[in-house]
């Protein structure tokens, strides 16, 4: 190819890229669903399931088993402080990774379109490096300097921070691994293993063992990634730190990032400081149990929105996406590309519509079953209106995150940060407004902030789609 077809190809690599990194899992899923078995489809819909969600589902079941252990041995109190501790390593952990996840993600999947996989792994050891030295300055200043605790408690929980913020960043590439297997395996055995270590290590070592068995548990599950990820792409090389020039190159992605991990979280701290039901645990660490149980146990309910979402984006619409971008590199029809840009429309509205259906039947579901099983889990009332509500919250969150993905495939950045900017400031002012009030307002600054988003979110990809042609063809250079 000449000059001319070089130069028509950088053009539109930024939009083919986006959909290279998660091809791993496009391709496993397709594989399943072409068996055109109920075998086959529940394989798929599992799968999909357990990467959209796995990790945090898996993360919370942990973590309330433990709890549930240590409750019948009598460590409740000391469980409360190990809790609110994870809690909060979990809030920073997040939002420190959110800016750079994003990037790395376009980063690996330019590498992988460009067929230049050694990039990958030493992209990753450089991204793990600078994750490191962030969240250990952000781990010992509040863990050390303003949690009141015995040492290796302080510490293990700086760990914690350090190696659950890497994880994060570990997960972006494993987006990009065939192997699911193996990745499913990282996980169970990682949380397996922090399971068993901090039962065993309290025994030995109170909260502070409890601490330590979580960190030994995350420390196997950095490591089993790690080598699922070497053995995809891994290249003996040293760090690179070449993936630092998208901050500048995509700074609306980054800040994407860091404002929709905000835009999740800042119901939490605005209840542990302000609500009458807060309460401070120890120095800086603060709980407000009636609110963040009910939360907790609603974000479970992500895993078949997340899982629906995820098999039609990477079976059909992505699919068709990449499509349309090649008729468009290799000159087809005017004809094809309509066609095709067609079926890329009915693909997403069809999954929309299924996730709809299927995270909306879930959430009816336990909405109408609430008071029976929060009853069981000795909760209360006004818990029980919290959880119905931040339900609902949730099931619009998840088709929010839907949009917003597309809006990131259509390459529309500023309006995909504008509708995380709308997320953030409407929880966080509805929020506060619902604190002033009364416990029935609790959860409606979420619910109503996923609302607006995903109005938001649903133009601006809609405007973007009836402009797809448009903007694909005069983005391209023009040649004399």
């Amino acid at each position: 190819m000449g000059e001319s077809g070089a130069h028509e190809r950088g053009g539109i690599v930024l939009h083919v890229s986006t959909h290279s990194l998660m091809a791993g899992i496009g391709f496993q899923l397709t594989k399943l669903m072409q068996k055109r078995t109920l075998l086959g489809g529940l394989q798929a819909y599992g799968y999909a399931a357990l990467i959209g969600s796995g990790p945090w589902v898996l993360s919370m079941t942990t973590l309330a088993a433990l709890g549930l252990m240590l409750h019948r041995a009598g460590e409740t109190h000391e469980f409360d402080l190990f809790f609110v501790a994870v809690t909060h390593i979990f809030g920073f952990s997040l939002i420190s990774t959110g800016p750079l996840q994003l990037l790395l993600s376009r980063y690996a999947a330019d590498a992988v379109f460009a067929k230049q996989d050694e990039r990958v792994f030493p992209s990753l050891l450089g991204a793990l490096a600078f994750t490191f030295a962030i969240n250990a300055g952000i781990g010992l200043v509040f863990f050390v300097g303003f949690v009141p605790a015995d040492p290796l408690f302080q510490f293990s929980a700086a760990g914690v921070l350090i190696v659950v913020s890497a994880i994060w960043i570990g997960a972006v590439y494993l987006t990009a691994v065939r192997d699911y297997a193996a990745v499913l395996r990282c996980f169970a055995i990682g949380y397996a293993t922090s399971f068993v270590a901090a039962w065993a290590l309290t025994k030995v070592a109170g909260l502070s063992g409890t601490m330590t068995g979580f960190l030994a548990g995350q420390v196997v599950l950095l490591l089993a990634i790690m080598r699922v990820i070497y053995r995809a792409f891994g290249t003996i090389a040293a760090p690179s730190f070449s993936f630092l020039g998208y901050f500048k190159k995509h700074r609306d992605l980054a800040l994407c990032g860091l404002v929709y991990n905000l835009g999740i979280w800042i119901d939490k701290p605005l209840h542990w400081w302000f609500s009458p039901h807060g309460y401070k645990v120890a120095g800086a660490l603060h709980a407000s149990p009636l609110y963040d149980q009910a939360v907790f146990l609603s974000f479970l309910s992500v895993a078949p929105g997340m899982a629906v979402f995820l098999l039609t984006l990477e079976t059909t619409f992505a699919g068709k996406y990449a499509e349309f971008f090649r008729l468009v590199v290799e000159k087809g029809t005017w004809g094809e590309i309509s066609r095709t840009k067609a079926e890329m429309v009915d693909a997403l509205r069809d999954g929309l519509a299924r996730l709809l259906k299927f995270q909306g039947a879930v959430t009816l579901a336990l909405i109408l079953g609430a008071e029976r099983l929060l009853k069981a889990l000795g909760l209360g009332s006004v818990q029980t209106l919290v959880f119905q509500v931040t339900l609902l919250g949730v099931c619009l969150l998840v088709l929010f995150l839907a949009l917003l993905t597309v809006l990131f495939y259509l390459d529309r950045l500023r309006e995909a940060l504008i509708c995380c900017a709308a997320f953030a400031v409407v929880n966080f002012a509805l929020t506060l407004a619902g604190l002033m009030a009364d416990e029935r307002w609790y959860g409606i600054g979420f619910t109503a902030a996923a609302a607006v988003a995903i109005v938001l979110a649903g133009i601006y990809a809609n405007r973007a789609l009836l402009r797809l042609e448009y903007r694909t063809f005069t983005s391209q250079p023009v040649y004399s």
